[in-house]
């Protein structure tokens, strides 16, 4: 009877297995979501070869993703050094350094340059993200 009892058991924990694994779908497997898409609001800055170009007076620009609501800054890298939102204080949506500000409101991404004096162009790579998905923005500002 025992080994009945435990055929019978294997048995039945291989026909729910079975059930589980073929009631997954393909139409959307991990790691296959949607590119964010995303509408520069602003007439300037220009771009150049997928990098935006920013004067030395710098600005305010505004990006609206169209196709996520709420995503959040992943980190930005300025001539080399890497910088993080306030992860302690669990504000993914605010990135300051000098001279470079970066928020996020609902699906809208405000990108701030200072005037740039430091003799040298300011390279920015900016990515955020909505989970399993990132998008990246390329910044030069350039000097006088």
């Amino acid at each position: 009877m025992k080994r009945f009892k435990f055929t019978f058991l294997t048995i039945l924990a291989a026909v729910f297995a079975t059930i589980h694994l073929s009631s997954c779908s393909d139409s959307d497997p991990d790691g296959k979501w949607d590119s964010m898409q995303w509408v520069k609001e602003s007439t300037y800055p220009e771009e150049e070869d997928g990098t935006y170009i920013v004067n030395a007076e710098g600005g305010v620009f505004t990006f609206e993703c169209r196709n996520y609501s709420q995503p959040w800054i992943e980190n930005a890298n300025i001539d080399g050094g890497n910088y993080y939102p306030n992860r302690e204080e669990d504000d993914y949506h605010n990135l300051t350094t000098d001279g470079f500000k970066v928020s996020v409101k609902g699906n809208q991404l405000i990108v701030t340059f200072e005037p740039n004096r430091s003799g040298a162009a300011r390279h920015v790579v900016l990515t955020v993200t909505a989970g399993d998905i990132f998008y990246t923005f390329k910044f030069t500002q350039i000097i006088t």
